[in-house]
């Protein structure tokens, strides 16, 4: 059996996940590892009205995006495992996904034939 990966329309939002970041703190969110899943659709919310807050899609090989004060970010249609955020010093980053469960198979590390 071949993975395909979903498509938004695939994935019921029966499973939304909500994550703030603490001002001044960097998170890590790994979604097989916390959520048993991947994340399909992502937004980022900075919440801070004066400073910039950053994140990375994907693990360090990845740069840092910009997000600016008061902004939000959204990615959709993708395959995303970890994201790290860092917040600005004045406020709070929300973040948003919709996520798609890993089966069982792959968490074992079996692939079905």
């Amino acid at each position: 059996m071949v993975f395909t990966p979903p498509t938004v329309s695939d994935v019921p939002l029966l499973f939304p996940i909500s994550v703030v970041v603490p001002a001044g703190t960097t998170r890590v969110i790994d979604f097989p590892t916390e959520f048993l899943g991947v994340a399909v659709n992502l937004n980022f919310t900075n919440n801070d009205g004066a400073n910039a807050a950053s994140y990375r899609v994907g693990y360090e090989a990845m740069n840092a995006r910009n997000l600016p004060a008061s902004n939000f970010r959204t990615i959709s249609n993708t395959n995303v495992k970890q994201v790290s955020v860092t917040a600005g010093a004045g406020g709070t980053v929300l973040v948003e996904a919709q996520a798609y469960p890993i089966e069982r198979a792959e968490i074992a590390g079996v692939v079905a034939t």
